[in-house]
């Protein structure tokens, strides 16, 4: 992608400009970003979806009162669709559709590492979610019917104090700064910490969301000391804490000191190998979700070039490869090929056969897993 480019997508930014302007750092209306857009899916297609045990959803639906509940999928029959006031999420629809990756690639000026999902939902007369703000930045965009939405800084529009009485994270106190209707091929950007409320105008509303995600320290914290303690060569450098001079003790509830030094050794030594905290960077950021399976197939036949299935996370460093939670050193062409894939996710014919044996043995072996498919 030409980041220097001006794009309709962007309200006439180009890549650049909208990520120093805009992101994380203020909310962006773009009429008619996308002219003449197609749901990704049907609404029966939406429902099959909503329907399987392999698809993450959610059916939400507001009652008389203010009411709220919320089922979990899968959702073996949804309410009739002139039934007011209920909306339906799908998650990681850009794993079921082909549509909803084309509508993803669109946003691969942003690091892949930062990317979650798309999500689409679907809403009746009347239908949302409730006020609410997210950790994510997320670009929402009205692919069907109409959607009334209301907008505002966290700390000025509303407190962020959560609402106790329902299954759902609602904003107890929200009034909004800004409003907009939107209208198909509509598109708005909201950072992090911007409560939003959309409701549907009409019936019939899609709006798919495309959100990036910002990982909390602690989380990422915890998920890399796993993968480092969990390092398999670890254990040849390893060694058990002893303490041949403990003494007898009238206080058997203290941590010893010596304890805590060792573990505080422990994982200091961790994350101080070489790569090793890059590595388990890495790993993380491409590991699949629980729900994501890939269908086994055959070594990439001669001659043909390959692409990434779209349930693939690939990415790469200065050192490694990344692909589905699994690391590989590269180096000289064979990296430059690889990263390349990572970016385009894809590789020609011509591309494939400048690959070492070992690479192309890498890639056949990737092609049976499932993880890229001929193309």
């Amino acid at each position: 992608m030409e980041i220097d480019a001006k794009l309709p997508l962007l309200g006439g930014l180009s890549p650049a400009q909208f990520m120093k302007r805009h992101w994380q750092k203020q909310p962006l209306l773009v009429r008619q970003a996308l002219p003449g857009v197609v749901p990704p899916v049907d609404r029966a297609g939406l429902a099959r979806l909503a329907a399987s045990d392999e698809v993450e959803s959610r059916l939400v639906s507001q009652q008389d009162g203010d009411r709220w509940t919320m089922r979990q999928g899968p959702i073996a029959k949804l309410p009739a669709w002139s039934k007011p006031h209920w909306t339906l999420l799908v998650q990681g629809l850009d794993l079921h559709a082909e549509s909803a990756q084309a509508l993803l690639s669109r946003f691969r000026f942003v690091p892949e590492a930062r990317l979650d999902d798309l999500m689409l939902s679907y809403a009746s007369e009347g239908g949302g979610v409730g006020p609410h703000f997210d950790s994510y930045d997320v670009f929402l965009i009205q692919v069907s019917g109409r959607r009334h939405w209301r907008i505002g800084r966290l700390g000025v529009s509303t407190t962020g104090a959560l609402r106790e009485d329902v299954p759902l994270k609602v904003l107890s106190d929200f009034e909004p700064e800004q409003e907009f209707t939107l209208e198909p091929g509509d598109m708005l950007y909201l950072p992090p910490g911007w409560a939003h409320d959309g409701v549907a105008v009409g019936g019939d509303c899609m709006t798919a969301s495309v959100g990036f995600r910002s990982p909390w320290r602690s989380e990422l914290a915890n998920e890399l000391l796993v993968r480092l303690t969990d390092d398999e060569e670890a254990p040849r450098g390893d060694r058990m804490y002893v303490d041949p001079r403990q003494s007898a003790t009238g206080e058997p509830g203290r941590i010893p000191e010596a304890l805590t030094t060792f573990a505080r050794e422990a994982v200091l030594r961790a994350v101080a190998q070489p790569l090793a905290l890059e590595r388990a960077l890495g790993e993380a950021l491409t590991e699949p979700k629980p729900r994501v399976f890939f269908e086994p197939g055959e070594a990439l036949p001669p001659g043909q070039g390959a692409r990434l299935s779209a349930r693939s996370r690939m990415m790469y460093d200065a050192a490694h490869v990344f692909i589905n939670g699994q690391s590989f050193r590269a180096g000289g062409r064979d990296a430059t090929l690889m990263r390349r894939m990572a970016d385009r996710r894809t590789l020609s014919a011509a591309e494939v056969a400048k690959l070492s044996d070992g690479a192309r043995d890498l890639l056949d072996q990737w092609t049976e897993d499932g993880w890229v498919l001929p193309d």
